[in-house]
């Protein structure tokens, strides 16, 4: 130490004098002659790595390659139908893909759903076959036939072991050609998009998807047009007919043959199979008029009780030959497409310190698209992590990705594409795409390399193009009780609406005229009916009617017994008693325009007495109205119109069709059996759902033909009856429609006890 201050001394001497005077300072005023702590180092780990030579390291990432892909020879049929074959041999296996150019982008506004619903419907029946045998005739072969509909196009898919080819070959042409859209088949399918369409209500985050889709494009562009339960509802047999007849025609498919096959003998079979395909004018693709958007937009929708917000922010996004497409693949990847590594992921989860996610996509149509970023947060933090978005959408707009950024993407884009050609019909779907959108094959080869001429500059302008910080909207998802004053305090406007409320409103269309033979013949089929019912005087003269019942009923998948006593008395009075597993008993009572319902509360513990609401009368009133003992008098209403469906074989015994259009936003199918000339089957659709009823046993009972045994199905519900009792134009007490006195507390009936065996 002494050593050390006589050197620095010894240098302060050799330097040049200070100016100023001195200035005395007390002893402890520097740190000078203070007394440091000894500071102790830790050792350094020793590096097991260090000095070694044999190991290997990383080499340098190459420059993205053109990929490889099996040869591809196409052609066109006599039809017109173009046709790609993909050959190879690495597995034995073969599959056929179709598309017809025709999806959610070409639907009419007022019916939406009617692509995926006839796609739906292609499974399910031809002239030839049911869907039972369909699927029989592809389980045999251990193969697999799908179809499904996206935003431009409708698919079918077959895929089989090579040797099997021939199944595909026969089955798909059958089925594109020769659908036969069966009633019976159309109230499932309708069934299951219906539940679709509910189950967005309990998804949250589809819903904040559907909404701002709906905001952005407005309601006068096929884009912002959301599907609902009145348009699914609103969608006929003949809708899927005109849909099938329009845009299934060869000049506007295209079919993929993948795979293990012998393409040389593949032309002559595919002649021979889709040769049946008939030429067809192909219709002009709808275009609408694009929106403006200017500024920002909010929508709030109101979902109480949710706990989370899921928000979407939202601009207009390219088209898929945009020269700035894949430079926008880029800064998107940086922003937020490429996961875990993303600003959005980073600044929402480490800097916001949050455990929530965050993402942005845009479209990749042959049309202008949509960009959307999206996450979900606690309610009270969701204008916070919404302005953490927007903060970032800004910064990329603003200044691009850095070096780093782009150089990533470009590896992990460049780099993960190859892996999705595992196989002949990964290049068959790929293709597909391409084609769709007027690329070609060698799109899907020099993909990798047009990623790889992305950089910094033309990625930043892409951005700065393409983003705009003060145009977009907003949805969020989540409890109005939470997000207004949060939003208020912010002073952002918004737009709120209930989470129930339909985001598109549906479109009413006038009905296409009847051709005056087919209204005469299906009137002649209904006197038929009516007449093997028990005759027109003997129906239109019952005054009522008293039913005991006994069977079961099956909700959300648990089955309980059911005793049931149903009384009608025309024209409106109704009343059922129910006792469910024996032990739980439902009253429901309807006099003209009021109505009440006594059962036990959601409690279990009391018996509550409730009026019934107006919209619960509306769909009494429809129960009232298919009254299966009635309903051929229905039909002879002045406001009901009559028209035949095609012949349908039902349990091997011929059927006609009838179908009913009352004018009450329901349409109603009757099956009557050819022999018999009664009905053994009804569907029926409404705002509510899809129901089937079938009805058999056949008893005659004062005249009349009534059915013993019924059978319905529907709307989340099915219910096995079988009468016990059946009494026309009962004498019945005046006072079984009047609403009873019952106390506020009136405990629910136990159980009787059991005696031990």
């Amino acid at each position: 130490m002494k050593r050390l201050v006589v050197l620095a001394l010894a240098l302060a001497a050799c330097g040049p004098k200070p100016t100023p005077a001195v200035v005395p300072v007390l002893p402890g005023d520097g740190d000078a002659h203070v007394a440091k702590p000894s500071v102790t180092t830790k050792p350094t780990a020793a590096d097991p790595w260090a000095g070694r030579t044999d190991l290997i390291t990383a080499p340098a990432p190459k420059p993205p390659a053109p990929v490889e892909l099996p040869q591809i020879e196409s052609y066109k049929l006599a039809n017109g139908l173009q046709v790609f074959v993909i050959k190879s041999d690495r597995l034995p296996v073969a599959s056929l893909q179709l598309a017809i150019k025709a999806g959610r982008m070409h639907e009419p506004r007022a019916r939406l759903g009617v692509s995926e619903f006839t796609s739906d419907m292609l499974v399910k029946g031809t002239r030839r076959r049911d869907a039972v045998a369909l699927a029989k005739a592809i389980d045999f072969v251990g193969g697999t036939i799908a179809a499904d509909s996206t935003f431009e196009a409708t698919l079918m898919s077959c895929s089989v072991l090579a040797r099997s080819l021939g199944t595909c070959l026969e089955l798909v042409p059958e089925m594109l050609t020769q659908p036969s859209f069966p009633e019976s088949e159309l109230a499932k399918v309708r069934d299951q998009m219906l539940g679709r369409v509910r189950q967005r209500l309990d998804d949250a985050g589809g819903l904040a998807s559907a909404h701002v889709q709906n905001l952005l494009w407005g309601n006068e562009h096929v884009r912002g047009w959301i599907s609902n339960e009145q348009s699914v509802a609103a969608i006929r047999r003949d809708d899927l007919v005109a849909w099938h007849k329009t845009w299934f025609v060869p000049g506007n498919a295209m079919l993929v043959v993948a795979g293990d096959v012998d393409a040389k003998k593949l032309k002559g079979d595919l002649e021979r199979s889709f040769g049946v395909w008939k030429k067809g004018p192909v219709p002009p693709t709808p275009s609408y008029k694009e929106p403006g958007l200017s500024g920002s937009r909010i929508r709030l929708v109101d979902k109480p009780g949710q706990t989370q917000t899921h928000i979407r922010i939202a601009q207009f996004g390219i088209k898929h030959d945009d020269a700035r497409f894949f430079d926008s693949l880029v800064w998107n990847y940086a922003l937020g497409g490429g996961g875990f590594s993303s600003r959005m992921m980073r600044v929402v989860r480490v800097e916001g310190g949050k455990s929530y996610g965050a993402s942005s996509s845009f479209d990749r149509n042959v049309d202008k698209g949509s960009f959307v970023a999206q996450s979900f947060t606690r309610n009270a933090e969701a204008v916070t992590t919404t302005k953490l978005l927007l903060a970032e959408i800004a910064k990329m707009a603003k200044d691009g990705p850095t070096q780093d950024e782009v150089s990533s993407a470009i590896a992990n884009i460049a780099g993960g594409y190859g892996l999705r050609f595992q196989a002949a019909a990964d290049v068959g779907a790929a293709l597909i795409g391409a084609e769709l959108h007027g690329f070609g094959r060698e799109y899907l080869t020099n993909y990798p390399v047009a990623v790889g001429k992305v950089d910094v500059e033309s990625a930043k302008r892409a951005a700065s193009e393409i983003l705009d910080p003060k145009a977009y909207v907003i949805v969020m998802v989540g409890d109005a009780k939470d997000l207004e004053p949060l939003l208020k305090k912010e002073g952002w406007r918004y737009q709120k609406v209930a989470f129930t409320e339909t985001i598109t409103a549906p479109v009413a269309v006038p009905d296409a005229p009847i051709d005056p033979k087919v209204a005469a013949a299906a009137k002649q089929l209904l006197a038929e009916a009516i007449a093997a019912k028990g005759g027109h005087a003997k129906l239109s003269g019952l005054k009522g009617f008293k039913m005991i019942a006994t069977g079961s009923t099956t909700i959300s998948g648990q089955t309980v017994p059911v005793e049931i006593e149903r009384v009608y008395v025309l024209p409106d009075k109704m009343r059922i008693d129910a006792l469910l597993a024996g032990r739980v008993k439902v009253i429901v009572a309807v006099d003209g325009k009021a109505g009440w319902q006594l059962a036990p509360d959601p409690s279990g513990a009391k018996i509550q007495l409730t009026e019934i609401s107006a919209s619960d009368l509306a769909s009494i009133e429809f129960e009232q109205w298919r009254e299966p003992e009635l309903i051929l008098l229905r039909a002879q209403e002045p406001g009901a119109r009559l028209s035949l469906g095609p012949d349908e074989v039902i349990d091997g015994r011929p059927h006609a069709v009838l179908k009913l259009d009352p004018q009450r936003h329901v349409d109603v199918t009757l099956y009557i059996d050819k022999k018999t000339k009664l009905v053994t089957r009804m569907s029926y659709s409404e705002t509510a759902g899809a129901e089937t009823d079938q009805f058999s046993d056949y008893k005659d009972v004062g005249g009349l033909k009534i059915a013993h045994k019924r059978h319905s199905k529907g709307s989340g519900r099915e219910t096995k009856l079988e009468l016990k009792a059946v009494e026309l134009d009962p004498k019945l007490d005046p006072k079984l429609f009047e609403k009873p006195t019952v106390p506020a507390a009136t405990p629910a009936p136990k159980p009787a006890p059991t005696t031990p065996k």
